[in-house]
């Protein structure tokens, strides 16, 4: 009797932890690759993203071949809330997959831009590009 009973309790267990595992409801994840040839060279795009209601996770990278070299570039956008926010100093932000992103704000190798009043429970949007260039520049914009 115990063992008949065994038996329906590891499938019902089994799919709870792969349920508890997968993406939460309403998440909606996308990834793409593209290659384009130019006059320049092999361009590759790759792009993944994860949304969960209002906030998203974004990555878009690029590769170029060009006769002369590779160039490539990353953009990272965040859309999420202040979880913390020093002036100067920090900048946390949580998507709805429950990450925090964080920032330095006084880090000398990043170029930083916000656009207006940043406080903790607002929403923002945060994009950051790195390149070859070896600049760093992350954006803040209030939704």
């Amino acid at each position: 009797m115990n063992s008949t009973k065994l038996a329906y309790l590891v499938p019902a267990a089994l799919l709870v932890v792969a349920t508890a595992c997968g993406p939460t409801a309403g998440t909606t994840e996308k990834k793409s690759e593209s290659t384009t040839q130019t006059a320049e060279g092999t361009v590759q795009t790759t792009n993944e993203s994860t949304q969960v209601g209002t906030t998203l996770a974004a990555t878009s990278e690029t590769k170029v071949d060009t006769p002369s070299g590779t160039i490539t570039s990353k953009t990272e956008t965040i859309i999420g809330t202040i979880t913390v926010f020093e002036a100067g100093k920090k900048l946390e932000v949580l998507t709805g997959e429950k990450k925090t992103h964080s920032y330095s704000l006084d880090d000398k190798d990043i170029v930083f831009a916000i656009e207006g009043a940043p406080a903790v429970g607002k929403n923002v949007t945060v994009v950051e590009q790195t390149g070859d260039d070896k600049i760093h520049r992350v954006s803040v914009t209030l939704n």
